[in-house]
């Protein structure tokens, strides 16, 4: 048992230095003596756990996102799935935008990221696509959502496209209106259509030609 509370607390410390080491200097400037150094440990130790920088890094960035996501879940108020998915989605952008480490590596090493926005989704992508997934569900369950095969991939695009422009939305200073619009289209694309295929309100209604008097009128010439 004790040995076991002793490795948690060496990961932990571990994770605390990689992430302040990536927040001073970027990824490509982070070393393994760097973080050996800060976290208490030999650069033999840190290569038995991580294996190299990179994984380093990618561990580092999950236990963020594992951290920001469950603050938001504490957070979620009771309602509907779709509700709840809602606020999830966006409130997690929100958190994501004031991360340290994330806009460390956006802006000092930003081809990092790119092979997990074309190329394949990492630890930190499938963790809240899990969350979405189990969001979609509730939602099903309750008939506030009619998800379909891709709707969780598909909102983790969105949602992820979003997040990784809140650099540029702040610095044009319409962060929290993009986020409130992110809201919305959330809201829209989730809610089912009423039987008959009647879409939400709002949304443009195509009149047939029995209900339009202008074409009736037409049809009298």
């Amino acid at each position: 048992m004790k040995s076991q509370r002793t490795s948690t607390s060496t990961d932990a410390k571990l994770l605390a230095a990689i992430r302040e080491s990536v927040v001073l200097h970027g990824v490509r400037r982070t070393t393994a003596n760097d973080i050996a150094e800060r976290a208490g440990i030999s650069r033999m130790t840190f290569y038995r756990r991580m294996g190299s920088v990179e994984n380093a890094v990618l561990a580092a960035l999950t236990q963020e996102f594992r951290s920001y996501t469950g603050a938001v879940w504490s957070g979620t108020p009771a309602g509907s799935g779709r509700e709840q998915l809602v606020h999830f989605a966006v409130e997690n952008v929100r958190l994501f935008a004031t991360s340290e480490l994330l806009a460390s590596i956006s802006e000092r090493d930003p081809e990092f990221l790119i092979p997990y926005v074309t190329d394949r989704f990492g630890a930190s992508q499938q963790l809240i696509l899990e969350q979405l997934q189990g969001l979609l569900d509730a939602g099903a369950a309750d008939g506030s959502i009619a998800p379909a095969a891709g709707t969780a991939v598909t909102l983790l695009l969105a949602v992820q496209g979003v997040a990784l422009s809140s650099r540029v939305l702040l610095k044009m200073g319409i962060f929290d209106d993009s986020l409130t619009e992110l809201a919305k289209m959330l809201e829209r694309y989730l809610t089912p259509p009423l039987p008959g295929g009647v879409e939400l309100e709002g949304a443009t209604n195509v009149t047939s030609v029995e209900e339009n008097p202008l074409s009736n009128e037409l049809e009298g010439h």
